[in-house]
């Protein structure tokens, strides 16, 4: 197909596998304006062309970027209490996708940031195999399984799962997520040993706040004990960095800076980054995260998605012994029940088949 054809595509995935849209519905596109470098500035006008020439009523709201979301702005209020379908191409979706948003629309956030995203196969795959294949791993991990964690760098993450079977998403986000990248948080209430931090600490997308990031030289590791951080360990000059954001994030907030809430790993073998991370983490951290060579803890705070995110790259976890992700890739993919899942939607085995490694670490 052409780059065009690839770009209607992706948005046609998005508008009738996502939001389960039809023609004649209404649709709002929230906007960010003032967020800096973030979203493609001309993708909500793209998408809104192309919903107009799908029968669909769009309009575009514009709203500035806020640092700090508690509550909808009045004009987010309306269009979910009025109209068949919100979609956020801002930041703010991610910042109350733990809330309750209430009103009759579908509330859908968009992690695709710009057009070559939306004609690539991260946003064409069919989003409706991605919905089915997040809750066969959910019922893979939940269920008072022992899991195991680790990483090339020294990881060593042990602990059981919640009992519940996990196929109704409780503490999942209340917001539909295109693409759909990740699998149910796994509370971290549970688990102890050591996790390795290196390149980065960065943002979770709950707040913004300033400085958003830290750089680590080397490997710091922090020792946690039933979900909470109890010391890091490594090089005095990074553990000093990293214990004063901390210090910095938990004092701002009012929070608990050494829970760790929880974690979860990538799904999408197919979610890329064009750019280099260290050139905007913030934009990195909120698009990138799909990928199955990363995983991410929640951590700073004793909730959802807490403020400070721990990343963790090329993951293993083992479930009950057997291997779901072995050193980035997600071999549980490779199980006959995927595969049949993957034969019911034409061409994403091949997704699965030829993932996409580079994600921003600037391997290549």
């Amino acid at each position: 197909m052409s780059i065009a054809a690839n770009l209607q595509a992706g948005i046609d995935n998005l508008f009738f596998n996502c939001m389960e849209a039809q023609a004649g519905e209404s649709l709002a596109i929230i906007r960010e304006q003032g967020g800096g470098d973030y979203y493609s500035t001309t993708l909500a006008d793209v998408i809104a062309a192309h919903g107009r020439n799908r029968a669909l009523d769009v309009r575009v709201i514009d709203l500035p970027f806020r640092e700090d979301a508690d509550e909808l702005p009045a004009e987010i209020s309306r269009a979910i209490n009025a109209i068949d379908h919100v979609l956020f191409l801002a930041r703010i979706g991610d910042q109350v996708r733990f809330k309750d948003l209430g009103g009759a629309a579908t509330k859908t956030m968009c992690y695709a940031l710009d057009e070559a995203a939306f004609a690539s196969a991260f946003c064409r795959a069919d989003y409706r195999f991605f919905v089915r294949f997040k809750s066969l791993i959910n019922s893979a991990i939940f269920g008072g399984k022992n899991i195991v964690v680790t990483c090339p760098s020294g990881t060593n993450l042990v602990g059981v799962s919640p009992l519940d079977p996990g196929d109704d998403d409780i503490g999942d986000v209340s917001i539909r997520r295109f693409p759909m990248t990740t699998f149910r948080p796994v509370p971290a209430n549970g688990f102890s040993g050591r996790v390795a931090l290196s390149k980065w600490l960065s943002t979770t997308g709950s707040r913004y706040y300033q400085p958003a990031s830290v750089l680590i030289d080397g490997v710091v590791f922090a020792q946690i004990e039933n979900g909470r951080i109890l010391d890091f360990e490594g090089d005095e000059r990074e553990v000093r960095k990293i214990r004063a954001h901390y210090d910095f994030v938990a004092e701002k907030y009012a929070i608990d800076r050494d829970v760790i809430h929880s974690w979860h790993a990538g799904i999408h073998p197919q979610n890329g980054y064009s750019g280099l991370a260290v050139d905007n983490l913030t934009r990195w951290s909120g698009s990138a995260f799909g990928n199955p060579r990363y995983l991410h803890l929640h951590t700073c705070g004793d909730y959802a998605p807490g403020e400070i995110c721990v990343s963790v790259f090329d993951p293993s976890i083992t479930v009950d012994g057997t291997d779901m992700w072995r050193k980035g890739t997600l071999v549980f993919a490779d199980t006959p029940e995927v595969r049949a899942l993957q034969a019911r939607s034409p061409g994403v085995r091949e997704m699965f088949d030829h993932p996409v490694l580079e994600y921003g670490l600037g391997e290549s």
